[in-house]
């Protein structure tokens, strides 16, 4: 199995893991307002994010991972790849957790693109783009020590 599968593979584990209410966190896309972020989820940056078009669908990521807009991944400028991220929509509370595989965004101001599934979880859709809070997950937490 190549390890970009594997990572793949793993990553559902943890997204099964988080949607099936462990650690106290509701389930993806839901309010987290009155829900804290874990105390070693990483604080990494507030502003403004967006998502990819619809043209980049298919094409190869920074990572060499093909782009699917069905997974929850992201582009992010500095992180390393592989990285998992907490990304809060601050209006809102709606979160989402990704997976980082690609470099970006490339617009001024913006510190994050999501996949079109992630954006659909925090629900930007519609606007386009929205405030964000992106916290790291670190490699030691429960929700990813099986990657």
């Amino acid at each position: 199995m190549s390890l970009v599968r594997h990572q793949l593979c793993l990553f559902s584990v943890v997204v099964g893991l988080i949607a099936g209410g462990c650690v106290g966190l509701p389930p993806f896309g839901k309010h987290l307002t009155r829900h804290k972020v874990p105390q070693d989820f990483q604080f990494s940056a507030q502003g403004w994010a967006s998502y990819y078009d619809v043209r980049f669908q298919g094409r190869k990521t920074a990572s060499g991972e093909i782009y699917n807009d069905e997974e929850l991944t992201a582009a992010h400028p500095t992180l390393p790849f592989g990285t998992v991220l907490l990304v809060r929509r601050t209006a809102t509370g709606r979160y989402a957790i990704v997976r980082v595989n690609d470099r970006g965004p490339f617009v001024g101001g913006r510190i994050v693109d999501l996949s079109r599934s992630a954006a659909a979880k925090i629900g930007l859709l519609s606007a386009g783009i929205g405030r964000v809070e992106v916290f790291v997950i670190p490699p030691h937490h429960e929700l990813i020590a099986h990657l």
